[in-house]
């Protein structure tokens, strides 16, 4: 009989130890997914000088057309940004930056910041924030789990003419 408990308790330790390591596995790869999206974002900021929006060709529609092919979370309905994004967050400068794809298909937030506030022309320009969200679709913890893994562009310089 002592075998039979001992098993029974080793095979629980078992099962926690695979439970520990799904979990560890799943975060992984949303973090794997979030960072990817967040770094492409940055990416074509810098390539385009900035987040442009409107044509086919717009920074918004490039990112957009490759976070659909790698599967990214969409919003659902009619949720748009503004509801999973703040309209304005406060900057390193301490200028504002403000909301640039409020009505995005995908949950990720694109800050413009301008850092030309202060009256001196160093160091002046914008750059952009850029925050994606690690999500994990497990089914109790869905909706309560969403971390952010945001990164920043360089300043991009105004040239006077």
């Amino acid at each position: 009989m002592k075998e039979a408990i001992a098993n029974a308790g080793i095979f629980n330790l078992v099962i926690i130890f695979v439970i520990i390591l799904l979990a560890f596995f799943i975060g992984s790869l949303s973090y794997s997914k979030a960072f990817k999206v967040k770094n492409k974002i940055l990416e074509e900021i810098e390539k385009d000088q900035g987040y442009t929006r409107g044509s086919t060709d717009s920074t918004e529609a490039r990112v957009e057309d490759w976070i659909r092919n790698i599967g990214y979370r969409a919003n659902v309905g009619h949720n748009r940004n503004t509801r999973n994004c703040a309209n304005t967050v406060s900057g390193n400068g301490g200028s504002d930056g403000v909301l640039k794809n409020g009505d995005s298909d995908y949950q990720y937030c694109v800050y413009e910041f301008d850092t030309c506030s202060g009256g001196s022309n160093l160091n002046c320009g914008k750059y952009y924030r850029v925050i994606a969200y690690m999500y994990f679709d497990i089914p109790i913890i869905s909706g309560l789990l969403r971390l952010p893994v945001s990164g920043e562009t360089m300043i991009f310089n105004e040239i006077d003419t």
